[in-house]
C-alpha cells in the first residue's frame, strides 16, 4: 500500500525524456513505484492529476530566503511553495549566514536585512547546518559558503587587499566550510566588502572546490558597460581551477549597454565549447531588484557602509558623485523604492517623485534616500530589454531561478514578483512562445540545478528517489503578481510533495516538510 498514489498525470521525469501518462507510488519520503495503471486502491491517500504535468519538484538554485531573514521569520516559505519550488540554495552573492569568524560576517547581509534583532546561535559552517536541521523548514535548504562572509569576518571594516596569511585563514574557512556541508563558495564582486579582492585571493579560494566537485557561484563585477570584462574574469577563474561555474542571474543592466548583450551570449557559448562547465541563471522579468548603493561610483562604496554615508555627506565627495551619475547617462528617475529601512515612507515612490517631493535633482534624491536610510535600500528598476530576458530564459545554458525570497505575509516593504511568480511565468512563457518543448522547461528547474548540485536522488521522477513532486495544469499555470502587487500566489500549481508529504495543496500550505541538506 503506498502512502500516495498519483494517478492519470502525464510524467516529465525532469530528465528530458519525452513525458508519459504513469503513475507514481511514494512510501515515506521516496518514490517507489512509477508505472501505468497502478490500482487505485494501492494508495491510502490518490491525487487525480488528469490532464496535469507530474514533475520532480522544482530546485531554485538562486535563492536568498536567508539574506532577508526569510527563512528564520517565515519559515513555511509559502511564496516559493506555491510556485512549485521544493528546495532552495542560499548562501549567494557572496553572503552566506557562514562561518562567522567575527561578529562583522553577518554584517554581509545588511543591505537586505536589518540586522536589529536577529539571533544568531551558530559560529562554524557545521553548526549552521546543524541548526537548521533542527528547525521545520517549509522547504529543503542547501547553503553555499560566501567569500564576502569569509573576507569580512577576517579582515572586518577594512577594504584593503588581503595579505598572503590571511588568505591562507580565508582559504582554511572556505575549506573547513564546504567539508561540512556546503555546497559550492559564491562571490559578489559588484558589493562593498569584495570589490577590491586581488586575482590571487580568488584564485586561492577557487582552488578549494574542484577537489571536493563543488562549484561556483559569481555575481559579476560589473552588470552594464563593463559586463563584458566581467565575464572574462567568471571564465578566467573557473577555467583555471577546473570548475563548473554558474553566473548568478545573468542580465544586461541599461539600454545602453543592450548592444552588448550579443558579445556576453558568445563568450558564455565559446567557454562551454571550449569544454568548461558554464551555465547561468535567470529570472523572467524585465526589472532588476537592486541595492541602491551599487550605482555610485566605485570608490564611494567600496570601503562600505560608513564611507558611503561620509561621501554621500561630505560636499566635495557628494560633488563628484553627483558629477559621476549625471553623466552616466542612466534614467535615474524611473528606480522604484522597494524598501527603505526605517523610512516607509518612501517605499513604492520612484526616484524622480522623492526629487519633486524634495525639490532636487534625481541625482540628489538618490543620495538623500541613501543618507537617510543608512545605505539600506533596495530597489526595482526597469532596465532589462525583455527580448533579451527571453533569449536568456530559452538559451540551453540557463537555468530558471527566483533569485528572491519565500515570504508568508505581507510586509511594509515591497518584494519583487519574482518571489512568488519566477517559475510560474516561466512556464506560462513556455505554453505561450512554445520556444521550448515542456520536457526541456522542466529540466531547467530540475535535473539542471540538480546535476550542478550533485543531488542524486532528486530533481527527477524515478524509483528510489526522494519524492519532491509537482503536480500542475499546463492549460492555466500563470503568475498574478505585479510590483505594486507581488504577494499573490500564482495559478495552476495544484498540489507539491516535498519529502513524501503533501506541502502545498488546495492553494495553500499544508505543513513544514523541508530540511537542511548539507553536501
Amino acid at each position: 500500500m503506498y502512502d500516495i498514489l498519483i494517478k492519470n498525470g502525464t510524467v516529465i521525469d525532469g530528465t528530458g525524456n519525452v513525458g508519459r501518462k504513469l503513475d507514481v507510488g511514494v512510501e515515506k519520503d521516496r518514490i517507489v513505484e512509477v508505472a501505468a495503471k497502478i490500482p487505485e486502491a494501492k494508495g491510502r491517500v490518490v491525487i487525480d492529476a488528469k490532464d496535469k504535468f507530474v514533475t520532480p519538484g522544482f530546485i531554485d538554485i538562486q535563492n536568498h530566503s536567508d539574506s532577508y531573514f526569510t527563512l528564520f521569520d517565515q519559515p513555511q516559505q509559502s511564496s516559493l511553495l506555491a510556485q512549485g519550488i521544493t528546495s532552495i540554495v542560499v548562501g549567494n552573492c557572496g553572503s552566506s549566514l557562514a562561518p562567522l569568524a567575527s561578529l562583522e560576517s553577518i554584517k554581509t547581509i545588511q543591505k537586505w536585512h536589518d540586522l536589529a534583532g536577529v539571533n544568531i546561535n551558530w559560529v562554524t559552517f557545521g553548526e549552521f547546518v546543524q541548526c537548521l536541521s533542527q528547525k521545520n523548514l517549509g522547504v529543503n535548504v542547501l547553503s553555499l559558503v560566501g567569500h564576502a562572509t569569509v573576507r569580512r569576518g577576517l579582515l572586518k571594516d577594512s577594504v584593503r587587499p588581503a595579505q598572503m596569511e590571511e588568505m591562507r585563514v580565508m582559504k582554511k574557512l572556505v575549506d573547513k566550510s564546504l567539508d561540512e556541508g556546503a555546497v559550492g563558495l559564491s562571490m559578489g564582486l559588484i558589493y562593498a566588502h569584495e570589490v577590491n579582492s586581488s586575482e590571487e585571493e580568488l584564485k586561492l579560494l577557487v582552488s578549494s572546490l574542484k577537489p571536493r566537485r563543488k562549484f561556483l557561484s559569481i555575481h559579476l563585477r560589473s552588470e552594464a558597460s563593463h559586463i563584458l570584462e566581467a565575464v572574462d574574469e567568471a571564465i578566467d577563474l573557473a577555467t583555471a581551477s577546473d570548475v563548473a561555474l554558474k553566473i548568478s542571474h545573468l542580465k544586461v543592466r541599461g539600454q545602453k549597454n543592450w548592444h552588448l548583450f550579443d558579445h556576453v551570449l558568445n563568450k558564455l557559448e565559446i567557454a562551454y565549447h571550449q569544454g568548461l562547465k558554464i551555465s547561468f541563471d535567470v529570472y523572467p522579468y524585465d526589472s532588476s531588484w537592486s541595492v541602491l548603493y551599487t550605482y555610485l561610483p566605485k570608490w564611494a562604496y567600496e570601503a562600505g557602509r560608513a564611507e558611503i554615508l561620509r561621501h554621500s555627506s561630505a560636499a566635495a565627495d557628494r560633488r563628484k558623485i553627483l558629477d559621476y551619475l549625471k553623466s552616466s547617462g542612466q534614467n535615474y528617475g524611473q528606480i522604484v523604492i522597494a524598501t527603505a529601512e526605517n523610512n516607509p515612507g518612501f517605499v513604492g515612490k520612484t526616484l524622480a517623485q522623492i526629487a519633486s517631493n524634495q525639490g532636487v535633482s534625481v541625482e540628489e534624491a538618490m543620495l538623500n534616500t541613501i543618507t537617510a536610510c543608512r545605505a539600506q535600500v533596495v530597489v526595482f528598476d526597469h532596465n532589462l530589454s525583455d527580448e533579451q530576458v527571453e533569449l536568456l530564459v530559452f538559451s540551453p545554458l540557463s537555468i530558471i531561478a527566483s533569485d528572491g525570497a519565500g515570504y508568508e505575509k505581507e510586509s511594509q516593504n515591497l518584494v519583487h514578483p519574482r518571489c512568488f511568480g519566477a517559475m510560474p511565468k516561466f512556464l506560462r512563457m513556455v505554453r505561450e512562445k512554445k520556444t521550448v518543448s515542456w520536457e526541456m522547461a522542466i529540466k531547467k528547474l530540475t535535473m539542471e540545478p540538480a546535476g550542478l548540485l550533485n543531488l542524486k536522488d532528486r530533481g527527477k521522477i524515478a524509483k528510489n528517489t526522494m519524492a519532491d513532486i509537482v503536480v500542475f495544469d499546463p492549460v492555466t499555470v500563470t503568475d498574478l503578481v505585479d510590483y505594486e502587487h507581488p504577494y499573490k500566489f500564482p495559478l495552476g500549481i495544484e498540489t507539491v510533495l516535498i519529502n513524501g508529504k503533501i506541502a502545498f495543496a488546495d492553494n495553500k500550505p499544508a505543513g513544514l516538510f523541508g530540511k537542511m541538506i548539507g553536501i
